[in-house]
């Protein structure tokens, strides 16, 4: 990586969200470590990377460097920085927002898109005065923060109506047969997607999947939940019109080719 002649590295200002134990929030030690590497490129070299949309593609930024990068920028009073940076990460929170099949509703997700964006930007300005302690969450776990967001944009779109009908997607019996299919393989296991070769090949693995699996694979790491209960055609299922069963079965097919492809095994 090129490095900026005479640039010093500086040092990673650590979060100060504090949980429920009165202990701080910590990035994963393998965030620390990038984050304390990129201090010392080129912030054009960094505004390139961040633009990089595919997680398989080498050099791709995750995103809690680009929420970290832009509250750095805010820190520092360079309002340039600050805009660009901001840009990308707004960029990146809608596109995922916005991933969904051709025949769901474009209506109900933008409006959904909207809510949640207007959530995530309503932190900025506190953070920018003071220090807005819930962007930490961001900066710790970016994809399940997003995925919380998501979960409120369906839970304020659906508050209103009243069902005791239970998910088949928490049905024990079913999950656990699922479960026992795939086996102990995770590939968005926190631990593993560290290791940049393992987030490459798997993310590649995923870009090669047959359409529905790619999609429901990535609908299901972006939070939608399986179905069929409260959330109705807005669940995995019923956006894709399939049962709730055929949607985990393609998991499992899916889970299968991702692991063989990553770690050969054969299956």
């Amino acid at each position: 990586m090129a490095q900026s002649e005479g640039r010093k590295s500086e040092a990673v200002e650590p979060l100060r969200k504090r949980k429920a134990d009165g202990t701080l929030y910590l990035r994963p030690p393998d965030m620390e470590r990038l984050l304390a590497g990129l201090m010392s490129i080129d912030e054009g070299e960094l505004l390139a990377r961040a633009a990089i949309r595919r997680r398989s593609a080498p050099g791709w930024l995750p995103g809690e460097c680009l929420v970290h990068m832009m509250r750095r920028a805010g820190r520092n009073r360079d309002r340039r920085a600050y805009n660009r940076w901001c840009a990308l990460v707004l960029e990146r929170i809608g596109a995922s927002l916005m991933q969904r099949p051709k025949n769901s509703v474009p209506v109900a997700d933008l409006e959904r898109a909207e809510y949640a964006l207007d959530r995530f930007v309503a932190m900025l300005g506190p953070d920018l005065e003071a220090y807005e302690e819930r962007l930490d969450i961001w900066e710790a776990r970016f994809d399940l923060a997003l995925a919380n967001l998501r979960r409120d944009a369906f839970r304020r779109a659906y508050s209103a109506e009243e069902t005791d009908t239970v998910g088949i997607a928490d049905d024990p019996a079913i999950m656990a047969e699922v479960e026992r299919s795939v086996g102990s393989f995770d590939p968005f296991d926190p631990a593993r997607l560290a290791d940049e070769d393992f987030r490459i090949r798997t993310w590649a693995a995923i870009d090669a999947l047959p359409t529905e699996q790619n999609r429901i694979i990535i609908m299901m790491h972006s939070g939608l939940p399986v179905g069929t209960g409260a959330e109705g055609q807005h669940s995995i299922s019923g956006m894709l019109g399939t049962t709730p069963r055929t949607i985990l079965n393609w998991k499992h097919k899916a889970y299968a080719a991702i692991r063989a492809a990553v770690e050969g095994d054969e299956l």
